[in-house]
């Protein structure tokens, strides 16, 4: 990749990047955010590690995930039986969250890489490219099967002392999926993308690179000064978000009240010989603790009670910050944004517990296992936090720190 100009999307910094070969990166020079990487063979990893991702997909909906075996009665469940017992449960909402950040938002990702992939290294002109790249951008954060892998070994931990657990095909073609889609989106560096779709159109760029255009906050792009729409990936151009801290505040005060009755209504039912006994997350937690299981129990603390309220906390942090001139060093509160941005959907682990032993425990009136209204309100915890601080435009803060810093030299 030639020499060229790029502005930081997360501390809107406008710098040089040095001509990048096969194997190198680029991190931005004021906030070390990740600029663009190559690939080292630039084609081909994200074609090959995409298309054995999507295999290992299909291959973990084909065969059973786990086998459960109690009292002389034996059950088994599959990752889309999983879905199916949610919504024999009326709880079609939680379904679908299952569906689409574990199987639908990864096969699309997984999908537009190859159709990317495969466009670039036969210099194909196909439809759509940019807005390919676009969607490839926004489902990378929704992608939750590294989530849902760490839920099945919870469940595992959890089921030890009841019953004999075995693990299907599935299981090993699911943690496989899991570790090879996070490589794939290791190497799929969007600006590098951007920039061959650039070489394959003919886009201009260097030409827009001047005083008063547009950087894209999305892939990077330099666009003219009056352009509304990124000439790479098509995505809405504006200087900062608009609305962005009243769209943070927004959706962090709706994740906050739907924290309530996640806590205070059962997570889930277990009936037991006849008897129906409701748990919320704090008492699952203490009876995990009681029996002994000290790691799933403070696994499920964690990420269910610690990461939101750590969240909650952080977001209030990051928008009084944007809107007050704070002395503190902005560097320190984008460090702070990209640990809240890293954190929020391991948080659907403990929903993910609920749906495993949901779908693998139906024996009737021996032992079952339905899901409580709080998981719904759990699952609303987690997107809507995850919606807030996507949402929230981190270069506000520099923002701040420079009107700060003017003030002061004023004085």
């Amino acid at each position: 990749m030639p020499a060229h100009e790029l502005r930081c999307a997360q501390c809107d910094l406008l710098q040089n990047m040095d001509e990048l070969h096969a194997g190198q990166g680029a991190s931005c020079v004021r906030c070390g955010h990740h600029l663009c990487s190559v690939p080292l063979h630039p084609f081909d990893t994200p074609l090959a590690y995409a298309l054995t991702t999507l295999i290992l997909l299909i291959l973990s909906c084909a065969f059973p995930l786990l086998n459960l075996h109690i009292a002389g009665v034996e059950s088994q469940m599959t990752f889309l039986s999983s879905a199916k017992s949610l919504v024999d449960a009326d709880f079609g909402i939680v379904a679908n969250v299952l569906l689409s950040c574990v199987l639908l938002t990864p096969a699309l990702f997984l999908c537009a890489v190859i159709y990317l992939s495969l466009a670039l290294k036969w210099s194909m002109h196909w439809p759509g490219l940019r807005s390919v790249l676009r969607l490839a951008i926004r489902l990378e954060p929704w992608m939750m099967a590294d989530v849902f892998v760490i839920g099945i070994l919870v469940s595992l931990i959890k089921l030890a002392a009841l019953a004999q657990i075995g693990l299907g095909l599935s299981f090993w073609a699911m943690l496989l999926f899991s570790l090879s889609l996070i490589k794939t989106v290791t190497v799929f560096d969007v600006h590098w993308f951007g920039f061959q779709l650039d070489h394959l159109e003919g886009l201009p760029a260097q030409q827009l690179r001047m005083n008063g255009a547009k950087a894209c906050t999305v892939c990077g792009f330099f666009n003219g000064q009056q352009a509304l729409k990124c000439e790479r990936c098509h995505a809405r151009l504006y200087e900062r978000r608009p609305h962005s801290l009243a769209m943070t505040w927004a959706l962090l005060i709706t994740a906050m009240l739907l924290y309530l009755p996640a806590n205070l209504y059962p997570m889930m039912i277990t009936e037991s010989l006849g008897e129906r006994t409701p748990s919320t997350i704090l008492e699952g937690v203490l009876l995990l603790w009681r029996i002994g299981s000290y790691p799933v129990a403070t696994i499920i603390f964690v990420a269910s009670v610690v990461v939101p309220l750590v969240k909650f906390i952080s977001i209030v942090v990051l928008c009084i910050a944007a809107q007050s001139k704070s002395k503190k060093s902005a560097l320190h509160y984008t460090r702070l944004y990209r640990i809240t941005e890293l954190i929020g959907r391991w948080s659907m682990v403990d929903v993910f517990v609920v749906v495993i032993l949901v779908a693998l425990i139906h024996m009737g009136k021996l032992m079952s296992v339905f899901p409580g209204v709080a998981a719904v309100s759990f699952a609303g915890v987690v997107v809507f936090t995850m919606l807030s601080a996507l949402s929230f435009d981190v270069r506000l803060i520099w923002d701040a720190q420079s009107r700060a810093e003017s003030e002061s030299r004023k004085l």
